[in-house]
């Protein structure tokens, strides 16, 4: 997730941090780069967290953005750390059949159940598997499954249409999952968060954005440096906003129009609460919350 600076006023906040660092590749479709996919080094990860809720505002604090997803702000140097099961944002590895694989992000909506894109999940994919966090800050396997993607997903010179897929895992997570926020529909001006574990630090991360693009197909913005943008690794995450105090998913992290995810990246999300997407997610999560 890209950002202006990094301290204490940063918009994009680290909330949980890889035990080392990922080798990762971008892909791309008819100039529209995915904001995930990419080679894997290792599953084991060691992170910071903690607890919280809030809503969206213009400017949130490195607290307040961290708590939108349930944890708190990694502390440098600091010892009161906790594991980042904590928060309903995940990371999955989807590996092909010829071994390679795809790093992203999604959110779990039901114990069981990860929300994420279409594009991670290409027809190749044999295996997928996402982190379950241990006291030690180290983390465990747990396998997929199944998973499924929309029947109507498709690369288009207009950015991936219908990019949402469910991956049902083997056993529960431990997290809270994030309900889908389909009573407010999605309009222009409004304060979002958006969170993933992507670059440019391939880290649990969270910050904010301003909504102005909203159709039938996406919600998104042009990102002009203010703010947080989503970059590689973020495939597949959130974006979500709080009503009453409870955040709730309004958008999957999709595409974008900059490789390096800078300045005049039009960054698009699905539209959850398009009908078609939201009846594929209810069909294949019938679990999942709804407010």
């Amino acid at each position: 997730m890209r950002t202006q600076a990094f301290d204490y006023h940063a918009l994009r906040v680290v909330c949980a941090t890889p035990e080392q660092p990922y080798s990762f590749t971008k892909g791309s479709a008819m100039g529209w780069f995915a904001k995930g996919s990419g080679v894997l080094g290792a599953l084991a990860l060691a992170a910071c967290g903690g607890g919280g809720g809030g809503d969206a505002l213009a400017d949130p604090t490195p607290v307040e953005q961290c708590a939108s997803i349930g944890v708190v702000p990694k502390i440098r140097g600091g010892t009161e750390c906790a594991l980042p099961g904590q928060t309903p944002v995940v990371v999955f590895i989807a590996t092909r059949s010829n071994g390679t694989a795809l790093y992203c992000s999604g959110t779990l909506i039901s114990p069981t159940r990860i929300l994420t894109a279409a594009h991670c999940l290409p027809p190749e994919v044999t295996r997928i598997t996402t982190p379950v966090w241990q006291a030690d800050g180290t983390a465990r396997e747990l396998r997929a499954r199944s998973w499924v993607n929309h029947p109507e997903y498709q690369q288009t010179s207009a950015g991936f249409l219908n990019d949402a897929a469910v991956i049902t895992l083997t056993n529960p997570l431990p997290a809270p999952p994030m309900p889908l926020l389909v009573s407010n529909p999605s309009t222009a001006g409004q304060n979002v968060f958006i969170a993933g574990w992507g670059g440019p630090d391939f880290e649990l991360a969270a910050g904010f954005a301003k909504v102005t693009i909203v159709n039938d197909l996406h919600v998104g913005y042009v990102y002009d440096n203010k703010g947080a943008n989503t970059c590689p690794g973020d495939s597949g995450g959130p974006m979500y906003r709080a009503i009453g105090g409870t955040q709730g998913v309004v958008g999957i992290t999709s595409s974008g129009t900059s490789g390096d995810c800078g300045a005049g990246d039009v960054s698009l999300f699905t539209n959850i609460q398009t009908p078609k997407v939201l009846d594929f997610i209810r069909a294949n999560a019938p679990d999942a919350v709804v407010f």
